[in-house]
């Protein structure tokens, strides 16, 4: 069983083990007052909702706790933090450095800076946010125990250049938080309202880690009129 659960960890943070935080520098956030900014929209991943039944099938079971887990997002309505995230940081660098929000594009069909560039070609630089693993799990020594585990991968783009001027991964994990595990009918329970409230706090979470990290410097004029 810990092996298995070692194969869906992977799954969760697959693609954001490499990515180190790059912040904005200092002379563009000065320079960001007056500039538009236009937010990324991306589809969400599968949302993989990890039983210890499921578990004992490796890699399928990881399969079939997705279609289990987007099911359950469905008819719950339980919403990716992914845009949360990022509105919430955008209306940040508004009130901090001044750049103007020229709202959200319609869903990206890839994932290259190229594509992201072409829906926001009307502003000067694209904010993408986008969620890589969200799920639940049972702890790996107690099959009754489970937590919620989310991650996201943050990119802002130059529109005029291409570039990716500021990157970073959030990772939230519940029991790395200190949170006791809650059993499996406490997840769903009212329409999964502890998943949501997981969620929630995945969301603030990584608004304050990308502030902090990737949006913030020294000796830079905030709060602007």
């Amino acid at each position: 069983m810990k092996a298995v659960s070692l194969v869906f960890a992977f799954v969760l943070l697959s693609g954001c083990a490499s990515t180190q935080n790059l912040a904005v520098s200092p002379n563009t956030l000065e320079t960001m007052q007056g500039k538009s900014l236009t937010l990324i929209q991306r589809e969400s991943p599968n949302f993989v909702a990890m039983t210890s039944g499921k578990g004992m099938f490796a890699v399928a079971g990881v399969g079939a706790a997705a279609v289990t887990g987007n099911k359950l997002v469905k008819e719950n309505n339980i919403v990716d933090p992914a845009m949360n995230i990022s509105r919430t940081l955008a209306e940040n660098l508004a009130n901090n450095y001044g750049i103007a929000l020229r709202g959200e594009t319609t869903i990206a069909k890839s994932d290259s800076v190229d594509e992201l560039v072409k829906l926001a070609n009307n502003s000067d630089y694209a904010l993408d946010v986008a969620t890589h693993g969200w799920s639940y799990i049972y702890d790996g020594f107690k099959f009754g125990d489970y937590f919620v585990g989310y991650s996201s991968k943050l990119r802002l783009i130059d529109v005029n250049t291409s570039e990716v001027i500021s990157s970073g991964l959030c990772a939230y994990d519940a029991k790395a938080a200190g949170k006791s595990a809650v059993a499996h009918e406490t997840l769903l329970a009212n329409n999964a309202a502890y998943i949501k409230q997981e969620l929630v706090d995945a969301t603030d979470r990584c608004v304050q880690e990308f502030s902090a990290n990737l949006f913030s410097a020294p000796n830079v004029a905030r709060n602007i009129p």
